[in-house]
């Protein structure tokens, strides 16, 4: 299961040939789960594993000594968010559950003994770090260039986007699990301006967000309301198998 969802994850990124596919499957770890607000892993400390999202969603954060906090990204089923872990030896950011989740855990050691082995993998493991650093670009420019509902707007049709992109959309919507306080931290928002904007982007009648749900009414007039642009994501066409 674990190689599977490994192999899915990379093919997004770039073909791969039948004697890498191979030695992806034969890749073993661990399945677990994890509350919500429960760190997988934590700032400051040497990383061990790699992360596989199965079930749920993910957030990476950074904390500051007065107890605030900026998200960085959501991660959803079928992402690989930590990647770039094999080649650090101690962490920045924390990673953790915005919802109740279940991911598998790649041992470091394994995925940099399959990445010395097999140079092509570990071209797609790299194109995955750039593919997350434009992300992490684009959501400088949104928070710092856009107005309140225009990054809120941006923000939900990525979410929306990449949910689709993996098979993840039911009809016109998507789970997306976030408390007001975590859509706040990620925008840079007080809570009180998310639920303002949030009523004023429902009265647009383009999108809502309830019960733990993106609801998308008209993705076109939203991403042009958001200026947003979906060729940073760098999305494939292919499902991913997370059983």
């Amino acid at each position: 299961m674990i190689g599977q969802a490994f192999l899915d994850y990379l093919t997004q990124l770039g073909e791969l040939c039948e004697e890498d596919r191979n030695a992806i499957l034969k890749v073993n770890g661990e399945r677990r789960a994890f509350r919500r607000h429960e760190d997988i892993a934590k700032s400051g400390t040497q990383p061990s594993f790699s992360v596989i999202v199965v079930t749920g969603f993910l957030q990476r954060y950074v904390s500051r000594r007065d107890g605030s906090r900026q998200i960085h990204a959501f991660y959803l089923p079928g992402d690989a968010p930590s990647l770039e872990s094999v080649h650090l030896d101690c962490l920045d950011s924390s990673l953790s559950a915005a919802a109740h989740s279940e991911v598998f855990l790649i041992p470091i050691a394994d995925l940099a003994d399959l990445m010395r082995n097999r140079p092509r993998v570990q071209d797609l493991v790299w194109r995955s770090s750039l593919v997350q650093s434009a992300q992490y670009r684009e959501w400088l420019t949104r928070n710092s260039r856009l107005t309140a509902d225009g990054a809120m707007a941006h923000m939900f049709c990525e979410i929306y986007k990449r949910a689709d992109a993996a098979g993840l959309v039911e009809g016109n919507s998507c789970e997306m699990p976030l408390t007001q306080e975590m859509v706040g931290d990620a925008l840079g928002l007080t809570g009180v301006h998310v639920n303002r904007t949030l009523q004023h982007l429902r009265e647009t009648g383009y999108v809502d967000h309830h019960r733990g749900r993106l609801f998308m009414h008209d993705f076109d007039r939203l991403a042009n309301f958001a200026d947003f642009d979906p060729a940073y994501l760098r999305l494939g066409n292919g499902r991913r198998s997370l059983n």
